[in-house]
Parts: structure tokens; sequence; C-alpha cells
């Protein structure tokens, strides 16, 4: 099974990645992750998409990039597994856990047309 983990902001009233403050001011808190809408739409349809594709043999989590322990949890287990390497895994937690990336099996992607490539190749 391909494990499929995307870092995306969760919509939660006080929990905000600004703290409240975004672009020139002070946003309301019900607001405050409206910038992320989008996002989580698109990512919500890659989500069908690769589950229409590929169905049971993916399993695709959503975290937000502030559940440091969730995704540690996940590149040790890909580490473990021999998927990445252990300096794969270190460098993706410290440098690429950011909105919207996606990671296959704990290789980043950061193309989408690379997505069905990637999860193929390790099927």
């Amino acid at each position: 099974m391909v494990e499929i983990m995307i870092l995306r902001a969760e919509k939660e009233v006080g929990m905000g990645c600004c703290g409240g403050i975004c672009g020139e001011g002070l946003v309301e808190m019900k607001d405050e992750f409206s910038h992320h809408d989008e996002d989580r739409l698109r990512l919500g349809e890659l989500y069908q998409e690769l589950k229409e594709k590929h169905g049971d043999r993916v399993n695709i989590s959503f975290l937000d990039p502030r559940n440091i322990i969730a995704i540690g949890f996940y590149f040790l287990k890909q580490t473990k597994q021999k998927n990445i390497s252990i300096l794969e895994g270190m460098n993706n937690f410290i440098f690429q856990m950011k909105y919207n990336a996606v990671f296959i099996n704990g290789k980043h992607s950061e193309h989408e047309q690379d997505y069905d490539t990637l999860i193929e190749d390790m099927l």
C-alpha cells in the first residue's frame, strides 16, 4: 500500500496560522483561514482523483503542518520501511513541511503530474 500525506491548513477558529493577523491587519476569527479555502478545495479534488484512480491501493492522510508529532511518525515509518533514507526523512521534516506539500511514501512531490508515476512505481 502506498501512503500519501498531504499537508493542509485546518479550519479551526482560534488556531490560526497567523494568530489572527494576516496581510494588512487583524482578521476576524471566523475568517481566519479563508485565505486557504481555495487550496483546501483543490486538495480535496486531488484526494478524490487519487482515490478514484488507485482505490484501496493508497492510504491518504491530511495533516496540518503544525501537527509535527504525526508528521514525525509518518517520516519515521517511511524510513523504517526503507522507502526513504533517514537523511531524506530529516530533510523533508525540516525543509518541506509547508501547506499543500504532498508526500508519497515519504518522497516529496512538487508537481501533480508526478503523483501517478510515483504511485505506480511504488505499487
